[in-house]
């Protein structure tokens, strides 16, 4: 996994509410993870 700049900033308006979630605040990975799943990430729900 990627190393993200604004991962403390995206992580302040993130609604995941998966606690252990290695991938909060990293979008990029986020979207890419939920679309390989056939699902949609909370922030786009």
């Amino acid at each position: 996994m990627k190393d993200c700049p604004n991962k403390e900033e995206n992580k302040k308006n993130c609604p995941c509410t998966y606690e252990p979630c290695s991938r909060k605040g990293i979008c990029c990975e986020c979207i890419a993870y939920h679309r390989r799943n056939g699902d949609k990430p909370a922030c786009m729900k």
